[in-house]
């Protein structure tokens, strides 16, 4: 596909493309640091990037130990509320002195909207695929249940 690069560079990291067909093409990269962070572009129908994704991708990318720790804490906050009708050992988990998300990805579409991603969920809501927080700019607007996901790519 035409207009499609490689490769894009958003605030000094490289995200490589790792996915193009019809539906959507993707870019990525490992952010530096002793823990894995990720950083994903994924536009769909699949074209060259917006700049709106491109926008949001540098906000994720320069602020992102901060913005993965609110997410972990409102993941923390918002999951305790009966709604998510958590066991007792998944409460018990939130209650713990260390949050049980990891291995953070932040995930940025065409529109500029994003989410982080936590590849790794010590609760049963996420196991298979872990967990999302949705973003309005750097503030945490949402909670993204994956565990109806399907595997893309």
């Amino acid at each position: 596909m035409n207009g499609v690069p490689e490769k894009i560079e958003v605030r000094g990291t490289v995200l490589d493309r790792i996915g193009l067909a019809a539906e959507f093409v993707c870019w990525a990269a490992d952010l530096p640091g002793d823990e894995p962070r990720t950083v994903s572009i994924v536009i769909e129908p699949a074209g060259p990037p917006t700049d709106q994704a491109v926008d949001s991708a540098a906000q994720a990318i320069a602020g992102f130990d901060v913005l993965a720790a609110a997410a972990s804490r409102y993941l923390v906050a918002e999951l305790a509320d009966p709604v998510w009708e958590l066991d007792t050992e998944d409460r018990a988990r939130l209650d713990g002195p260390e949050a049980p998300f990891g291995l953070p990805e932040a995930i940025i579409w065409s529109d500029g909207s994003w989410m982080i991603r936590f590849a790794e969920c010590g609760l049963a809501i996420g196991e298979e695929f872990g967990i999302g927080v949705r973003f309005t700019g750097t503030a945490p607007v949402g909670i993204e249940d994956l565990s109806g996901s399907a595997e893309v790519l």
